[in-house]
């Protein structure tokens, strides 16, 4: 009876309930309603012993139920941290969920300081000055940061269901982008104050006729732990100068893309390698394990 009694007297949560402890020489009595959901229940010394036993013995289980929790949460925090930093966890998101592809589109549709920054770890300027075609950026791109650059690119009528749309037809790729610049469009020096300035010199007779595939003279790899990956795909596309009233425009460069499958790609350290028609080599190092 005391512990039908004990559930009586906290459930319904609606139902409010008044105790009153009786005499021991006065008999029990039948609860009493005194208005709606309000009731009125007296309790005689032995009842309310019996109750209070309850309560005590319902905290020792309380407390012994708190260690238990305590200890479970501390053995799966320490597996959660053990999962977390075996190097098997995958850090770049593949393939993309419903809920990316909508933080994706939300972020690149934003183009502000906040794509910004977001996409600043995945590019590489390279401030090499030379006299022949030479790297001016080398930027990586997850499955995960292509959507947020391309809806940066299209913020005017483009969808989430078309980014969407556009991620499922592209398929899951890891695509490096290599800007390359011709030696007449890189600024020039700055002259010394102390010394008259330089007579400009003619542009070499060929630099507006350089063959758009120039490119094709440097050699692009990526690499994690010293093996090179497959590349899937590639292409180009010229950079040309804007045209004026007296000058056309002319090649300053080129913009080449690879693309691997993202299968072949681990979430680790890559290295961007990009060797120049001289000979010289350009590294660009990326921890994927960052990015997302």
């Amino acid at each position: 009876m005391p512990f039908i009694l004990l559930l009586f007297f906290f459930r319904p949560l609606r139902n409010f309930f008044i105790a009153w402890r009786m005499p021991s020489s006065a008999r029990s009595v039948a609860p009493l309603r005194l208005s709606k959901d309000i009731y009125k229940i007296v309790l005689t010394p032995r009842c309310s012993r019996a109750i209070q036993d309850s309560a005590h013995l319902r905290n020792n289980v309380m407390i012994r139920s708190t260690h238990i929790r305590a200890r479970t949460a501390r053995f799966f925090t320490a597996f959660l941290i053990c999962i977390t930093e075996s190097g098997t966890s995958v850090a770049y998101e593949v393939p993309l969920t419903p809920g990316s592809l909508n933080e994706a589109y939300i972020l690149g549709q934003r183009n502000d300081q906040a794509t910004a920054a977001f996409l600043n770890p995945y590019s590489k300027q390279i401030t090499e000055v030379s006299e022949v075609p030479h790297i001016a950026e080398i930027e990586i791109l997850t499955p995960f940061a292509q959507v947020v650059d391309l809806c940066r690119r299209f913020t005017s009528g483009y969808t989430e269901e078309q980014a969407a749309r556009d991620y499922h037809q592209r398929g899951d790729a890891v695509v490096v982008r290599i800007v390359l610049m011709l030696p007449a469009a890189y600024p020039k020096p700055a002259s010394a104050p102390d010394r008259p300035p330089a007579s400009p010199q003619p542009s070499p007779p060929n630099s507006p006729l350089r063959p758009e595939n120039f490119w094709q003279n440097f050699r692009f790899e990526m690499k994690q732990h010293g093996k090179t990956i497959a590349t899937r795909f590639i292409r180009n596309k010229p950079i040309y100068s804007t045209p004026t009233k007296d000058t056309p425009a002319v090649l300053d460069g080129a913009t080449i893309w690879l693309e691997y499958d993202a299968k072949d790609v681990a979430s680790d350290e890559t290295v961007v390698e990009v060797t120049t028609p001289d000979s010289k080599t350009f590294n660009a190092t990326f921890d994927l394990k960052t990015l997302r």
